[in-house]
């Protein structure tokens, strides 16, 4: 039913996994503080939630742009499910941002084999990569990715490698510029760099440590998977295929190096492994086993109510 119903891009796929979302996300920033029952902070959550829902519909269009799935609405699902499993998510706005500000990043990296406009593709994937780090430091590490994807495409050269540097430099300095107008000190300097936790007793909790057990097991699995079929895929598929699993193993360190362990940093791991999942699920011929995956990926979010 499920594999049928998301094996298909239809309007009312988005329209309910968009609910969802949106309304998870609202109740899980709403408290019963006073400064959320007041008009600024139901608008504020609001807003957010809207953006929650645009980062799922981002996602799909990246998916779709390049054609790492194919026409279907599976990656999403899992996407959804997964973020829907760990309200903790909703709680750490920042990352949310960065996560989105990461998205818009991959989708300019992913357009370095053409070589139109290559300079501009470069210096906006810098830009955002950059920006994502003021919501969080070590998204820094994307950087990574967008050097290895420019080594990868053919007709390198020299000033392609500086463009990300400037980039960022123009960016960090028009920041500082701007803090030291509003704060007067240069204090945000030292408060940019976020620690790294390697505390992770928080995932003694069952509703912690069941949706990351599952997210863990299926990154080993479908990450393997993915890594050995790479011989045998089409020669244009391939290099997309290479930058979204070297960006995994990114967003595993970049999830490591989270302050917080408690669940939220699984954000910048769903979305890449959203569509590796999606992509076994593609070249699986049993109709059981997919049915039985995407049901796992549903039942998890109503699981974690009883945990």
């Amino acid at each position: 039913m499920l594999t049928s119903f998301f094996g298909k891009s239809n309007p009312i796929n988005y329209f309910i996994l968009g609910i969802f979302i949106f309304v998870s996300s609202f109740f899980a920033t709403f408290s019963e503080s006073y400064d959320t029952l007041k008009i600024t902070g139901i608008i504020e959550n609001l807003l957010f939630s809207v953006f929650a829902v645009f980062m799922m519909l981002l996602l799909d269009f990246i998916i779709r742009k390049n054609g790492l799935t194919k026409n279907n609405t599976y990656a999403i699902f899992f996407f959804s499910c997964f973020l829907l499993a760990v309200p903790e998510i909703f709680s750490e706005k920042s990352y949310v941002v960065a996560a989105v500000c990461m998205l818009f990043a991959i989708r300019r990296i992913l357009t370095f084999t053409s070589e139109k406009n290559i300079e501009k593709k470069i210096l906006d994937a810098s830009l955002w990569v950059m920006f994502a780090s003021f919501f969080y430091f070590w998204s820094l590490l994307l950087f990574v990715l967008l050097y290895l994807a420019l080594f990868r495409k053919g007709n390198l050269k020299y000033k392609d490698l500086l463009i990300p540097i400037v980039g960022a430099c123009a960016l960090f300095v028009l920041a500082t510029a701007i803090n030291f107008l509003i704060s007067d000190s240069f204090a945000w300097f030292y408060e940019w760099k976020s620690e790294i936790s390697l505390n992770f007793s928080a995932y003694n909790d069952p509703s912690i440590l069941f949706p990351a057990t599952l997210v863990i097991t299926m990154l080993l699995w479908m990450g393997l998977f993915r890594f050995f079929r790479l011989t045998s895929m089409q020669k244009k598929e391939r290099p997309n295929a290479v930058l979204i699993l070297i960006a995994i193993v990114i967003c595993v360190f970049i999830s490591l190096a989270s302050p917080l362990k408690n669940g939220s940093e699984l954000l910048f791991i769903i979305g890449p492994l959203a569509i590796i999942i999606t992509n076994y699920l593609e070249n699986s011929k049993e109709f059981w086993f997919r049915e039985l995956l995407l049901w796992l990926a549903a039942l998890l979010p109503i699981s974690m109510l009883f945990l």
